[in-house]
């Protein structure tokens, strides 16, 4: 009798419930494997994203030889007048080591006005960034840029005018007497030179004197094997026209 009883709520109250507990719980579990999938498929994005960004290759940005120079901007002294100056615009990044086209390299020199050795070697370098232009050799043109920095004593915009104009220096003096753009490119000792190709890679520094970047090979390469230190224009000379496009 009890066990007609019991049978008989169940007939009446607990299969209704019954059934709507049983297709709760399907839907949960539909939902909770869809939002496993979810997470999975997730997780494989993710993971993918970490493959191509631990086998990928992308140039880094510095002042190392093959790296990319940090872009900059600033305020430079033209011969007449300080004006805008925005160092990516001197950059062609479709340049290629085989390029036919005419894209200047650019050396650029970090001084100090009240340094002795950038005193020493600036009528030379005002030399140079008159002998490396297409129209004097046969290599491609070469942009010169100063980076007038504030290492030594208190310096200004006046003594930065004087010294280019004292020197011969006949290209752009760019103001860095907070020394940002040094910082930036590493530098903490003047004079300091680097040669940066029409793309923007560094291809020569001279805290590393004797290895230039070689574009074709995507590689370093030395200069010299002599134990000597190599110089700005040599550098020029040999890694321009080993990268110069075709002649």
């Amino acid at each position: 009798m009890l066990l007609h009883q019991t049978i008989g709520l169940m007939d009446e109250n607990g299969f209704g419930k019954f059934g709507e507990n049983m297709k709760s719980m399907l839907h949960n579990e539909e939902a909770s494997a869809r939002s496993d999938a979810g997470i999975v498929a997730m997780s494989m994005f993710f993971a993918g994203l970490l493959i191509v960004a631990f086998t990928s290759s992308p140039i880094a940005s510095g002042t190392q030889v093959g790296e990319r120079a940090p872009l900059f901007s600033g305020e430079a002294y033209d011969g007449t007048s300080w004006k805008s100056f925005e160092f990516d615009d001197l950059l062609d990044v479709s340049w290629t080591w085989n390029s036919s086209n005419d894209a200047p390299w650019i050396a650029v020199e970090f001084l100090d006005t009240d340094c002795g050795f950038c005193k020493n070697s600036a009528e030379e370098v005002g030399v140079w960034s008159q002998t490396y232009t297409a129209d004097q050799w046969i290599g491609p043109d070469v942009i010169f840029i100063a980076i007038a920095v504030e290492f030594v004593a208190d310096s200004s915009r006046a003594e930065i005018v004087e010294f280019r104009t004292q020197y011969n220096n006949d290209f752009r003096f760019v103001d860095d007497l907070d020394n940002g753009i040094a910082k930036e490119w590493d530098v903490s000792a003047t004079p300091s030179y680097f040669l940066v190709q029409p793309d923007g890679i560094v291809a020569w520094n001279s805290a590393v004197d004797k290895l230039g970047w070689d574009a074709k090979e995507g590689d370093t390469f030395a200069i010299t094997n002599e134990d000597r230190r190599v110089k700005l224009n040599e550098a020029i000379e040999v890694i321009t026209l080993l990268n110069g496009g075709e002649q």
